[in-house]
C-alpha cells in the first residue's frame, strides 16, 4: 500500500478504527451486515487478509468467530470483525484502503476528504471496426467522491452532443455494431455539484465498415455441437493467416478435441471444428483404433459407461490432404471428486476441518475418513472436524474415501496433511466448562448527574463477551434489589471451571478500600447502605468457586460526599481466581465522552485477543499512558490474585464430560432472554392487519416493531404501541417511523425487570379514510385492541423480589474481610 495515498483523511491516518465515531461504526457495521457479496464482511476481510498479513484468518476462524453470529440473537458478523480488526490494530488509513476496493462511497465520505477528478486513460482517438463487431470506448479517472459518467455522441441534425440513455458506466459497449453507430463520442465526468467538479474525457471517432457477407456466428465451447460453417468468414480467415484463398485445400483444424473427465453416465461431445475443400471426412480413433468415420466434425456418446475412457484423436482429410488432431484424454469415473480436502496447519490448541465433495449419478454417496491410512472410527460425512488440537499425534495424512453403496466402488481424495503449530513456551490453553458475563450499566439519576456512555458501553462489552462465547446478560438502570437480584441470578450460571465477568458503568465511590455501585433511584444524600458493594458482588460469584472471576468497574474511585455507616467485615476465603480492572485509581475520577467511556474506548481494542488476563490489562494500562489528555485525567488500576495468570476470555470452552451442566446453564440463559414470539392482528373494524415483531439488544429492554400489513378500508394508516403499565417506560412520545412503504414503527419498552404481572400492550390505529368528496378525513384514532406479551426477557426472574436468606445485603452474620482489595471508577462527565 502506497503510504501516501491515503493521507487525505478526516482523523489521523495511525488512529485505531475503534476511536472512529459511533454513528459511523453502526453505519459501517449494518452496510457490511447487508451489503451484497462483493461488499459485505467477508469480502472486507478477504481484501484485508490480502494486502495484510497481520489481518490473516483461516476458514475455520472465520466461520467460528464471525459466521456462527448471523444465526445468534441479535448476531451482528460485521461488528464482531470491526472489533477483531481493531484489535488487531488496523489503522483508518488500512481500513480506507480497504473500504476503497471494495467501493464503499458512503462510509468513505465520513473518512475521505473531497478529491478532484483525474483522467488517468482517454478513449481511442480512432476506432476502426466491420458491421456486427464490437464497440468499446474506455475512460479511466479517480477521484472522490468516485467520478460519475455520462456518454455523449455528436448529433449531426441538432450541430450538438446528445445524451446516451443509460451510458452511465466508464466504458461504452456496443456488442453488435451497425452503420449508424458511426459517429463522435465523448464523456462527461462529474463528482459534486460545480461546474469546477465537472470534467470532459477527449473525443473519440468510430467507424463501422459495412460488411457484406455476415453468417450466424456460432461460439466455440466444449458443450455445444460446431458444424463447418461457424467461421463468419472463411476467406478473411485466410486471409488473416497469410494463405490464398485460392489456393487453400487442404484440410485446416480451428478446434482441436479437447480433455475431459465425466462421471458415469453423463454425455460425452468431442469437437474437431475445421476448414478446408469439402467434403471433409472425420476419422476417429480410440486408443489408436478406428473409432467411427462420418461428415460431422463431432461426435456425440450419451450415458457414457467406464469403458469409453480413453485416448481419442480425429484425422480430418478431404482430396487434397489430411490433418491430425491433438490427443484428448476422456476420463469416466462413477465417483467424481469435486472438492479434495486442503492441507492445513493450524495453531496449537486450534482447529482444523477437512472437506470432500463428489457426485455419482443416482447414488446416495457414504463416506470413511482415515488418517495414515488407519481408519477412523464413526467418521461417516462429508466433513472431518476436529478441535482443539493439543495432541502432536492428531498430525498426519488425512484422507476420504467416497463409497457408491450400490456398486461398492469406492475412490479416495487426494491426500492433505494436518500439522500444528507449537511454541514451547506457551503452555496447553485453559478450557472452561462454560463463560458467563453480568454487564449493568446505570446512566438514568434521579439525584446524580445523569450519564451518556453506560448504555454505549455495556451494549460495546456485550458485542465483545458474545463474540468470546459468554452468555451475556446485559441489564440497564437497576435499583439496589434489582442489582442484587440480578447478581444473585447471574451467580446460578456460575460452577468449577466457569469464567465469570462483573461489569459496572455508573456512578460510583470508594470508602475504605471498598467501592459502591449507585442504584439511578438512590436518595438524596445516599450512603453505603444505598448502594451495592463491589466486594459483596465478588462474595457471591465466589461462591459457586468458578475458574475465573473478573470484575471491571468502571466507577470513579472518590470518598462519598456525605459520610456512612462503618461497614460491616466480610470474610472470605481467596482462590487465586480473581481479576479486579479499575477504570481509575484511588482518589481520581473516571469520566466518559459523547460515544464512551474512557475506560471501553481503550479496553475494546485488546479484549478478543487470546492473551493472558492480566497481559490484557497491561496492554490496557500501557495505551492510556500514550495518551497524555487521558493518563491526566484517570489512570486504570488492575488488581490480580490469579493463580494461573496466563488464563484468557478466548479460552476455547470445553464440553467434554460437562454436557448435562452445561445444557442446564444454556436453558437458564435462554428463560431470561425469551423474547414474545411474532404476532399477526386482525383489526375487523377496520379489515386491517397489523404484525408485531420484537427485538432486544438488552437483556430488559424490549422493541416491538409494529408494520401495517393490510390497510383494508383506510387510505393511510400507522400503528404503534400506547396504553403501557405504569412499570414499563418508553421515551418515544411519538411513534418512531422506521419505514414508510411498508409503514413501520419501532417502540422501545425499558425497565423488564420491574414487571410483576404479564405485559399488556394496546395496539393504536392512527388513521385517514377517503371521504365522499375525494378528500382524507381528519385524524382517527382506533386503540380497543389489547396484546398480552406475558413476562418478557428478564421479566421472568421477577429481579424486584427480594432473594430472602440468599440476598446479600440480608445476611445476618458478620464477616471478617481479609482478601483482595478492590476499588473502582464511576463515570462523571468530561
Amino acid at each position: 500500500m502506497d503510504p501516501h495515498q491515503y493521507r487525505n483523511l478526516f482523523y489521523k491516518p495511525d488512529m485505531n478504527i475503534c476511536d472512529l465515531p459511533a454513528k459511523l461504526m453502526l453505519d459501517l457495521r449494518e452496510s457490511l451486515d447487508t451489503g451484497p457479496e462483493t461488499k459485505n464482511w467477508r469480502a472486507l476481510l478477504n481484501i484485508a487478509s490480502k494486502n495484510f498479513d497481520h489481518y490473516n484468518f483461516s476458514y475455520q476462524e472465520v466461520e467460528e468467530k464471525f459466521g456462527n453470529r448471523i444465526h445468534q440473537q441479535n448476531g451482528s458478523p460485521a461488528r464482531s470483525v470491526i472489533l477483531e480488526l481493531g484489535a488487531r490494530g488496523m489503522t483508518v488509513e488500512e481500513l480506507v484502503f480497504v473500504l476503497d476496493h471494495l467501493k464503499l462511497e458512503k462510509i468513505l465520505m465520513y473518512l475521505k476528504k473531497y478529491e478532484k477528478i483525474k483522467i488517468l486513460c482517454q478513449p481511442a482517438e480512432t476506432t476502426y471496426i466491420k458491421e456486427n463487431d464490437k464497440v468499446c470506448l474506455e475512460v479511466e479517472a479517480v477521484g472522490f467522491p468516485y467520478p460519475r459518467y455520462q456518454w455523449f455522441k455528436f448529433s449531426d441534425i441538432s450541430e450538438s452532443y446528445t445524451e446516451i440513455n443509460g451510458a452511465n458506466l466508464s466504458v461504452y459497449k456496443v456488442d453488435k455494431a451497425k452503420v449508424s453507430d458511426s459517429g463522435t463520442y465523448c464523456c462527461r465526468l462529474h463528482n459534486g455539484q460545480g461546474d469546477s467538479q465537472v470534467h470532459f474525457s477527449e473525443e473519440a471517432v468510430v467507424i463501422v465498415e459495412k460488411n457484406p457477407v455476415t453468417t450466424d456466428d456460432r461460439a466455440v465451447n466444449h458443450d455445444r455441437l460446431h458444424p463447418i460453417d461457424r467461421c463468419k468468414n472463411q476467406t478473411d480467415f485466410y486471409r488473416q493467416h497469410d494463405i490464398d484463398p485460392e489456393k487453400a485445400r487442404l484440410p485446416y483444424i480451428l478446434e482441436h478435441p479437447r480433455c475431459t473427465q465425466l462421471t458415469l453416465g453423463d454425455t460425452l461431445v468431442l469437437n474437431c471444428v475445421s476448414l478446408g475443400q469439402v467434403p471433409l471426412v472425420y476419422e476417429w480413433y480410440k486408443d489408436r483404433r478406428p473409432y467411427g468415420q462420418s461428415h460431422d466434425s463431432f461426435i456425440k456418446i450419451p450415458g457414457v459407461l467406464l469403458s469409453h475412457s480413453g485416448v481419442y484423436k480425429c484425422i480430418v482429410r478431404n482430396t487434397f490432404g489430411e490433418q491430425h488432431s491433438d490427443d484428448a484424454i476422456v476420463t469416466v469415473t462413477e465417483i467424481e471428486i469435486i472438492s479434495n480436502p486442503k492441507t492445513c496447519t493450524v495453531e496449537f490448541g486450534g482447529n482444523a476441518v477437512f472437506t470432500c465433495e463428489a457426485r455419482c449419478r443416482g447414488e446416495q454417496l457414504r463416506y470413511k475418513w482415515f488418517k495414515d491410512g488407519v481408519e477412523l472410527p464413526g467418521e461417516t460425512k462429508c466433513e472431518l472436524r476436529l478441535y482443539n488440537l493439543q495432541d502432536m499425534d492428531k498430525q498426519g495424512v488425512y484422507q476420504c474415501s467416497v463409497i457408491a453403496p450400490s456398486s461398492h466402488r469406492q475412490r479416495l481424495t487426494n491426500p492433505a496433511t494436518l500439522s500444528i503449530k507449537y511454541n514451547p513456551l506457551r503452555p496447553p490453553e485453559f478450557n472452561p466448562t462454560d463463560k458467563v458475563a453480568l454487564l449493568i450499566g446505570n446512566y438514568d439519576y434521579i439525584h446524580e448527574s445523569k450519564l451518556k456512555a453506560p448504555k454505549a458501553d455495556v451494549l460495546t462489552m456485550s458485542e465483545i463477551f458474545r463474540s468470546l462465547d459468554f452468555k451475556v446478560v446485559s441489564l440497564l438502570n437497576l435499583t439496589k434489589t434489582e442489582m442484587l437480584s440480578a447478581v444473585d441470578e447471574f451467580s446460578e450460571l456460575l460452577g468449577r471451571e466457569v469464567y465469570g465477568v462483573f461489569y459496572f458503568c455508573g456512578h460510583g465511590f470508594e470508602e475504605d478500600g471498598r467501592c459502591y455501585l449507585v442504584p439511578p433511584d438512590a436518595r438524596a444524600g445516599y450512603t453505603i447502605d444505598d448502594c451495592v458493594c463491589a466486594e459483596k458482588v465478588l462474595q457471591r460469584m465466589q461462591k459457586p468457586d468458578p475458574a475465573l472471576t473478573v470484575l471491571i468497574l468502571d466507577i470513579c474511585r472518590i470518598r462519598n460526599r456525605v459520610p456512612s455507616p462503618k461497614p460491616e467485615i466480610l470474610d472470605f476465603t481467596q482462590k487465586g481466581n480473581t481479576v479486579f480492572c479499575y477504570a481509575t485509581s484511588e482518589g481520581m475520577y473516571a469520566y466518559e465522552n459523547s460515544e464512551n467511556g474512557i475506560l471501553v474506548q481503550y479496553l475494546q481494542r485488546f479484549l478478543l485477543q487470546h492473551k493472558g488476563l492480566v497481559e490484557i490489562f497491561s496492554q490496557l494500562q500501557e495505551d492510556i499512558g500514550k495518551e497524555p489528555k487521558h493518563y491526566k485525567l484517570q489512570i486504570p488500576e488492575v488488581r490480580s490474585n490469579l493463580l494461573e495468570p496466563r488464563r484468557s476470555l478466548a479460552d476455547r470452552i470445553s464440553f467434554k464430560g460437562n454436557t448435562v451442566m452445561y445444557n442446564k446453564r444454556t436453558l437458564k440463559w435462554l428463560r431470561a432472554h425469551q423474547k414474545p414470539e411474532k404476532q399477526l392482528i386482525e383489526i375487523p373494524d377496520l379489515l386491517m392487519l397489523i404484525e408485531l415483531e420484537f427485538q432486544s439488544e438488552f437483556s430488559n429492554v424490549l422493541h416491538v416493531i409494529t408494520t401495517v400489513k393490510r390497510n383494508g378500508v383506510t387510505a393511510k394508516a400507522i400503528g404503534y404501541i400506547g396504553h403501557l403499565p405504569s412499570s414499563v417506560s418508553t421515551l418515544d412520545e411519538q411513534p418512531k417511523i422506521i419505514s414508510t412503504n411498508p409503514m413501520r414503527t419501532k417502540t422501545t419498552l425499558y425497565d423488564m425487570q420491574k414487571l410483576t404481572d404479564d405485559l399488556w400492550i394496546s395496539v393504536q390505529i392512527r388513521y385517514n379514510k377517503v371521504l365522499d368528496n375525494g378528500q382524507l378525513s381528519p385524524d382517527l384514532c382506533h386503540d380497543k385492541t389489547r396484546v398480552n406479551l406475558k413476562l418478557p426477557l428478564v421479566a421472568v426472574l421477577m429481579l424486584w423480589k427480594l432473594r430472602g436468606s440468599e440476598a446479600m445485603e440480608h445476611e445476618e452474620n458478620d464477616y471478617k474481610y481479609t482478601g483482595l482489595s478492590s476499588a473502582s471508577s464511576m463515570t462523571n462527565s468530561m
